[in-house]
């Protein structure tokens, strides 16, 4: 390959890497940036305080990310504090597919690359402190398909992260 022809492509790429890391905020508590973004699968890093908590790759668009909760019609990113967590979650919602919406959560308290939970919905899928604690709600197909107590065809799952410790374990 010509190394002039590598050289000019080289360099946006250096460009783009050099803007990814630029919205990290050193010396805060906590920040992020998307290492990238795309319609299937997008690289989410994670800053605490200065340290990275680690790059999490989620299966959904991370494209238009904004902190705080906003319409359905894009991702977004709150940091959330419930009693049983004071360190802090980040809860990331955002469209997988054609129609889905997914909750992903990340844990601060843990030095894991992992989110420690994910729901995807069919259709919806949305989260609310209620009673000091971290709910999620997701939509899911009914088993006997659209009927008299499931008209529409799906119900909506409700579940409670962290899942309280005598519960843990059962759906």
């Amino acid at each position: 390959m010509n190394p002039l022809k590598t050289r000019s492509l080289l360099l946006p790429l250096l460009a783009c890497c050099t803007l990814a890391v630029a919205d990290h905020k050193p010396g805060a508590a906590w920040s992020w940036h998307i290492v990238s973004a795309g319609a299937d699968e997008s690289r989410l890093a994670v800053y605490r305080q200065d340290q990275l908590l680690g790059i999490y790759d989620l299966s959904c668009d991370l494209t238009d990310i904004s902190e705080g909760q906003g319409d359905d019609d894009n991702a977004n990113l709150n940091l959330v504090k419930p009693e049983s967590n004071p360190e802090g979650l980040l809860v990331i919602s955002c469209n997988v597919g054609a129609h889905s919406r997914q909750i992903t959560i990340i844990d601060l308290a843990h030095q894991s690359k992992k989110s420690v939970f994910s729901a995807t919905g069919s259709y919806t899928a949305s989260w609310e402190i209620q009673d000091g604690e971290l709910w999620i709600g997701y939509d899911e197909p009914c088993d006997t398909g659209p009927t008299v107590d499931c008209p529409d065809g799906f119900v909506t799952t409700f579940v409670q992260y962290p899942q309280p410790a005598g519960e843990a374990g059962s759906n």
